[in-house]
């Protein structure tokens, strides 16, 4: 059976139907494609395939209403795009890491995890800057996405996201920080299938908002390693980006 998430066989029409769905074009490259779909039946219908394929991703996502600073942040973070003619297919060759169908979830999980409110929210003084959110997509040695995650400097939360790549492994999985020198910070047990909050505290806010990459450790039920050293294997790892 064909993978519907497998780009390598995708052309221009087929990338450009799933922009078109994703809502990642220009307005006016949006407005060109929306005639088309209109004049073109075989157009609209690649449209409509895409918009199959993305509408299941967050059906069992409970909506929640986002916080009023979270997308201007999130929008002030995309880049503009580059117009050349191989644009789209580059556009899906950057995001056909592992299973794209599980890093596309993994994403909005965590967008969904930002929209939330902590437990005890904030009440942060409207005259105090705008922290940037930092994110990295952790992959294991195949290449396949393991886990994406977003921190919040403003809340000193870590919001993560697995995708079933780490699934049933007996051994537990343990953040760390990669910092600038070359050491590393233990963050602790982590939970390798289900998305998850974590509060990093005052101590290690400060690392993470320093660090230049995270990774994950396997470690042995019912042990933790030294706060500076895993003792089981590192199975993932990836560079923390601003957003």
């Amino acid at each position: 059976m064909t993978d519907p998430t497998d780009t390598d066989g995708m052309d221009e029409n087929e990338a450009l139907a799933g922009e078109l769905a994703l809502r990642v074009l220009s307005p006016g490259e949006e407005a060109a494609a929306r005639a088309r779909e209109a004049a073109d039946p075989a157009f609209a219908a690649e449209v409509e395939t895409w918009n199959e394929r993305l509408a299941g991703m967050a059906d069992e996502i409970a909506p929640v209403t986002p916080s009023p600073y979270v997308w201007p942040r999130v929008e002030a973070g995309v880049p503009p795009v580059a117009a050349n003619d191989n644009r789209r297919l580059a556009f899906w060759r950057t995001w056909a890491v592992g299973s794209t169908g599980l890093l596309a979830a993994s994403l909005v999980a965590v967008v969904v995890l930002l929209a939330q409110p902590s437990p005890v929210p904030p009440a942060p003084a409207p005259e105090a800057p705008v922290a940037v959110t930092r994110v990295a997509t952790l992959t294991l040695e195949n290449g396949h996405a393991a886990m994406t995650i977003a921190y919040d400097p403003v809340s000193g939360e870590l919001y993560l996201a697995p995708t079933t790549e780490m699934a049933g492994d007996t051994r537990v999985p343990h953040l760390w920080l990669v910092m600038p020198e070359g050491g590393v910070q233990l963050v602790g047990a982590i939970e390798g299938s289900a998305t998850s909050r974590h509060n990093l505290g005052r101590a290690l806010s400060g690392k993470a908002g320093q660090a230049r990459a995270v990774a994950v450790s396997m470690e042995t039920p019912g042990h933790t390693p030294a706060p500076d050293k895993p003792d089981g294997p590192v199975v993932a790892s990836g560079e923390l980006q601003r957003l």
